[in-house]
């Protein structure tokens, strides 16, 4: 039997060797590996340890920071509660500011988060004004040294409102048709109006007026120069040139609406006049857009003579809002009458409604209802609602022929918006209202701005809400309201 060969005698001393080797070395390769892991895990501890604090005190600043805030709005909360119920509890400044301090203590109790100060009352005639403070003690500010934050907010309200004009601008676009929001809509118009006579018991002392605006706004007969009983009202306002009568049946006569002029005045409180809308028609009453064309013969053998002509798809007061607005005034039931007049259709220009309201609720022609602008008598107030976006008709609205002009929905927007500023430059105070699912953010936020302050915005996302949203706009309107 053969011996293991050279080449197996050299690999098995070879292997003998290394093993010596590495036992003379002390060696072992899984404790070697341990260490290198335990080296560099106190690498990563140490930086752990550095990064973790300063993490935690990110936290622990936003924590308090965001404490804060609420401390802030729970003490503007409390003292908007306590001024507005103690304004109307007395004429004597040491009750009502007695009265301040016993509703402000009802209304953010020392369990509360953040230590308050008493706050701080002052009576200048109609005008009551309360300040107050309150201290937040820090969890983790206090590390670098801010033991506190010191909280601060005021209110003003007006202690009697003497005599209201208000003027209800209400979405009655297509889209109020679905769910019959419509109907919530003229039920919340109608129980604010009730509000306003139940609550204000001299009628001399309120005034209502009603602008229902879609595709564009109808003026009614008052754009002729007559009132609603075909009495002379004023100086027409409504260039007629084709002498048509204001008619509110189905015929081919204007049914009130008008036409915006050209930017600004689109925005503002002017005189006019104001030409007629007639949709998809020229001022020659041609029809130039929005049309079926078709032939049409006139004689008979061979003097037949035959054409392609444009025939209308509408006729002229196709999508004019049906309820036309109504001026300033304390008769209940035309106000409740038109209320129940108002349907559903068209686009949204809820800019040319504002404009409208603005020169319902202004003193000056064509509107002359309302008190001067510097009456110190008079509260004037504005709740423009709506339910959607403004959206450009493809053919006609109140800017003429579509085709004709390149104004956007985005244009619609900003003169809403500098008709907001207009009106708040003249001392209108704006609530406005977004109702339903098919307001964008983007329109939100124009109707927050156009409110006289964030408290005067409010959204309805359902119909109960849009109810109540009215009624509590009546009540603040009818007794009390925050100036600052």
């Amino acid at each position: 039997m053969n011996g293991p060969s050279e080449e197996e005698d050299a690999e098995q001393s070879l292997k003998g060797n290394k093993n010596m080797f590495i036992k003379k070395l002390n060696i072992n390769p899984l404790k070697h590996l341990s260490h290198y892991l335990i080296e560099q895990s106190g690498t990563i501890l140490i930086s752990f340890a550095i990064v973790v604090p300063i993490l935690i005190m990110s936290l622990g600043l936003s924590l308090d920071y965001a404490r804060a805030y609420l401390v802030q709005q729970r003490l503007q909360q409390a003292i908007d509660a306590s001024a507005l119920a103690a304004a109307a509890s007395s004429d004597d400044p040491d009750i009502i500011e007695q009265k301040v301090l016993d509703f402000f203590e009802a209304n953010y109790p020392p369990e509360k988060l953040g230590i308050t100060i008493d706050p701080v009352v002052q009576v200048d005639g109609d005008s009551i004004t309360v300040t107050a403070n309150a201290l937040y003690n820090t969890l983790f500010m206090r590390i670098i040294g801010i033991d506190d934050i010191d909280v601060n907010v005021d209110t003003t309200v007006q202690r009697e409102v003497k005599g209201v004009e208000v003027v209800l601008v209400m979405d009655n676009t297509g889209s109020m048709a679905t769910n019959n929001n419509i109907s919530a809509l003229r039920t919340a118009a109608t129980n604010f109006v009730d509000i306003m006579f139940d609550r204000i018991s001299d009628e001399d002392q309120i005034r209502i007026g009603l602008v229902p605006y879609s595709t564009s706004v109808n003026v009614g007969p008052y754009g002729l120069g007559e009132d609603l009983d075909g009495y002379s009202y004023d100086t027409p306002f409504v260039d007629n040139p084709h002498n048509l009568d204001y008619d509110t049946g189905d015929s081919d006569e204007w049914h009130g609406c008008v036409l915006a002029e050209d930017y600004s005045l689109d925005t503002e409180d002017h005189e006019g006049p104001w030409d007629m809308y007639r949709y998809c028609l020229d001022e020659n009453e041609n029809v130039v857009c929005d049309y079926n064309t078709q032939k049409v013969c006139t004689g008979k053998g061979k003097k037949k003579t035959c054409s392609n002509q444009r025939v209308a798809r509408h006729p002229p007061n196709y999508i004019c809002p049906e309820t036309h607005v109504l001026p300033l005034t304390n008769d209940y039931d035309q106000l409740i009458d038109t209320i129940d007049t108002m349907q559903a259709d068209g686009h949204t220009y809820g800019n040319f409604g504002m404009v409208w309201g603005y020169r319902l609720i202004s003193p000056e022609y064509p509107f002359t209802e309302g008190a001067s602008w510097d009456s110190n008598y008079w509260q004037k107030a504005i709740i423009m609602m709506t339910d959607g976006v403004n959206t450009m008709h493809p053919y006609y609205s109140a800017y003429g022929p579509t085709s004709d002009h390149n104004i956007s929905a985005n244009d619609l927007n900003e003169r809403f918006a500098e008709v907001c500023e207009n009106l708040k430059d003249k001392g209108v105070t704006i609530y406005t209202v977004t109702f339903s699912g098919g307001v964008d953010d983007e329109t939100k936020e124009y109707y927050k701005e156009c409110a006289t302050s964030l408290s005067h915005y409010r959204d309805a996302p359902d119909q109960d809400n849009l109810i109540n949203v009215f009624e509590s706009i009546s009540r603040e309107l009818s007794n009390l309201h925050i100036t600052q």
